[in-house]
């Protein structure tokens, strides 16, 4: 194995020490919750489209992509082809409803619409989740310095939760956002310089790789079998990965509270776009460098390592020159640190908002919440730290993830989708489809049911009982639906689809707008599709 030298380690610190100072510079001019959670609501879409895209390229993805890739080639990317359908089903339904509601934290909305137990029941749900989850992006840069370094991954997770906690605890989501977006770059270079050196080192360059490749089927990404326990199925990823999508960038509050920082609804919704289009390719990047990785193991007569998250950063170590390894590999750290501080900032925000403000402290001043606050943020950076010790037995890191969100994601969603669609449910059938919608993926599961169907296995039961239990109690007051039913709140594409007067031409033109930004993700859905369809044709062809 090649060795980490000292230039790459200075590279290495210098990089780390310079994100967390440009984090912990945001922390200056922060005097409310609202500076601290929302940027004041002030930041653009683009950079807030680019963080979400650098927390799906985090080392998570940047580790265990192409462990996947290398073990199964391009299969697993139908659990993202759905991603421009699942913004753009969140542009026309739930931003807009979020972004008017003035809300911090999105349980909010639901204690508004439903009263405060399923406003808790929600939010407790996704400070487990998310906490989990937490300590899976935790581990995984952790063990990437321990690959690099040599010392053991239980003191490297202890390291990487120091410094993310600590920069996050001053900084807040404006560091968060600010600091993805300069990762962002770093992460795509290191990528692209991957592949470049690969292909360098084959004798053949890229007709080797395609070889391999078409071969041995690593091209094979559309399989239109019906069973329900093949996880990587495009029915799998159309019904599954759409709900899970939807769920996980309109749900988890990790995620949709960086939409919320957002000036207006508009850059709210350009900030979606940007993950619609681009997240697919990426994905696909990192796929395909693990395809390129086991085309050049087999060329060299290499013997992969037992861990697959291992793969890539052994090979990075071993093959990039002296001081882009370093870069590389502060890469990774400052992709992960931000995909750890945007979940530690999100569980802040709703211990703080959702319990704290409510039961311990109502009627504390906002110097004081701004502290508990930070003191929750230390409290998640330890809980996501114990449990990193355990997520090495979980396998794939980027399947772990997915896996755990996929316990809750279902029941969250038909939730919100009964809040802001159903003019007759209320808080009864909320609570009841949140709890059945968890209990028949708990079932599912068990009877071997893929991970990625059970997200919709929670859907559909969420909203089917939450529906049916709702007609046993009273329907919801004028006041419980007003500012959160999308009737209520969409009057643009009520203006649209009602073809109202004259006087509502402004509106109209925002529905316009959207339209036109749906039917562009689906139109880049259905382009995406044929591609890999044309790509799989060519390989069976040629292998």
């Amino acid at each position: 194995m090649g060795a980490f030298t000292v230039w790459d380690s200075i590279v290495l610190v210098v990089y780390v020490l310079g994100i967390a100072w440009v984090g912990a510079r945001f922390g200056k001019s922060q005097a409310t919750t609202q500076d601290y959670f929302l940027g004041g609501r002030k930041i653009p879409g683009w950079a807030i489209g680019l963080s979400v895209m650098a927390t799906q390229a985090s080392a998570i993805t940047f580790i265990g992509a192409p462990g996947w890739g290398f073990e199964g080639g391009l299969q697993r990317l139908v659990t993202f082809i759905n991603v421009p359908l699942a913004m753009a089903v969140l542009i026309v339904v739930l931003v807009p409803i979020f972004h008017r509601a003035g809300i911090y934290s999105i349980y909010e909305l639901l204690e508004r619409r439903f009263g405060p137990l399923t406003r808790s029941l929600a939010a407790l749900l996704f400070l487990i989740a998310r906490g989990l989850a937490t300590g899976v992006v935790l581990y995984a840069p952790a063990l990437v310095l321990s690959v690099v370094t040599g010392w053991s991954v239980d003191l490297t997770i202890v390291l990487m939760a120091v410094i993310a906690v600590g920069y996050t605890v001053l900084g807040g989501i404006s560091a968060v956002i600010w600091t993805d977006v300069i990762q962002m770059f770093v992460l795509w270079l290191g990528a692209i310089l991957s592949m470049l050196l690969m292909v360098s080192s084959l004798p053949g360059g890229w007709s080797d790789v395609f070889a391999y490749g078409a071969a041995h089927g690593m091209f094979d990404t559309i399989d239109l079998s019906l069973d329900p326990t093949v996880t990587y199925s495009l029915w799998a990823g159309l019904i599954g990965g759409v709900v899970m999508h939807v769920a996980y960038f309109g749900t988890d509050q990790s995620q949709i509270q960086r939409v919320l920082t957002s000036p207006s609804i508009a850059e709210g919704q350009r900030s979606l776009l940007i993950g619609g289009y681009l997240l697919v390719p990426q994905m696909l990047l990192f796929l395909f460098i693990g395809v390129m990785l086991a085309a050049y193991y087999q060329q060299h007569g290499l013997t992969p390592p037992e861990n697959l998250n291992e793969l890539f950063p052994r090979y990075v170590v071993e093959a990039f020159p002296v001081g882009i390894t370093g870069l590389v590999i502060a890469g990774v750290f400052a992709a992960a640190m931000s995909s750890l501080d945007s979940a530690l900032n999100s569980l802040s925000a709703v211990s703080v908002r959702d319990f704290y403000a409510r039961f311990v402290r109502p009627d504390a001043d906002e110097r004081h919440y701004l502290k508990a606050s930070r003191w929750a943020t230390v409290f998640w950076g330890l809980y996501a730290t114990l449990f990193a010790f355990f997520a090495g037995n979980l396998g794939p890191v980027i399947e772990a993830v997915n896996r755990i969100g996929s316990w809750f994601y279902g029941a969250l969603l038909g939730v919100f989708l009964l809040a802001v669609l159903s003019r007759r449910s209320n808080g009864r059938g909320a609570v009841a489809g949140m709890l059945m919608g968890m209990a028949a993926v708990w079932a599912a599961s068990h009877l071997g049911i893929s991970w990625l169907y059970q997200n919709a296995v929670g859907l559909g039961v969420s909203l089917a009982v939450g529906y049916g239990v709702s007609l046993s109690a009273p329907a919801p007051g004028r006041e419980q639906l007003a500012d959160v039913t999308l009737e209520e709140t969409a009057p643009d594409m009520q203006a649209l689809l009602r073809r109202r007067s004259a006087a509502a031409t402004p509106l109209g033109r925002d529905a316009r707008v959207t339209r036109t930004r749906c039917l562009g993700l689906l139109a880049w859905f259905v382009i995406s599709l044929l591609a890999l369809g044309g790509l799989q044709l060519w390989a069976h062809a040629h292998g």
